[in-house]
């Protein structure tokens, strides 16, 4: 047993930001095929929310004196996949309200196209973006999969069944958790 009070539960913490990230990353792959605005924006705010929780457990297993330098440098790359995501989020919020009929900024504008302008302009802002955080989770490919298996080759036997067991229960959960996330995103 380790005198690390941290690393206890580093397992747990670890299964979880490999499930949430993968899925993340997975959802984040399908963004361009999608053609329905709606469709893209619930997509982003299932991979936003499976990503602040693949973020949160990032943290909370680099707390253990067992955490590489590695794990520290995945909490930047982290932030950044997290707030391009935000960022996609948000241009796509704000292209549905500006393509609803009568929108709020045409007629605070007293405007009949304007509205029709940034609508485009959102979109092509949050295609840009997506198009740079592809980029990044392509890069982040290999180093995610080697921090991945330095950290299962670190594991005792012990924490390996641990790190197992929660994989799978969280594997089973993490799409109607994110699915219920995007339902209250605000």
């Amino acid at each position: 047993m380790s005198a690390d009070p941290f690393h206890l539960n580093r397992p747990v913490h670890l299964a979880r930001r490999d499930v949430f990230y993968g899925k993340a990353v997975a959802r984040i792959k399908t963004l361009s095929a999608q053609k329905q605005t709606a469709e893209q924006l619930k997509t982003a705010e299932q991979a936003f929310y499976l990503l602040r929780e693949a973020r949160r457990h990032v943290a909370a297993a680099n707390l253990s004196e067992k955490t590489s330098t590695q794990s520290r440098l995945f909490v930047d790359y982290m932030d950044a996949v997290v707030e391009n995501t935000h960022s996609i989020i948000r241009l796509l919020r704000r292209q549905i309200s500006v393509d609803a009929p009568n929108n709020p900024l045409d007629r605070f504008l007293n405007s009949t196209d304007t509205g029709a302008k940034m609508s485009v302009h959102y979109r092509r802002c949050a295609a840009h973006i997506l198009k740079g955080l592809l980029l990044i989770l392509k890069q982040g490919e290999k180093p995610f999969n080697d921090l991945r298996r330095t950290s299962l080759v670190k594991m005792t036997v012990a924490d390996n069944a641990r790190y197992e067991k929660a994989y799978h229960h969280f594997e089973e959960q993490a799409d109607s958790e994110a699915e219920k996330a995007a339902e209250f995103s605000d």
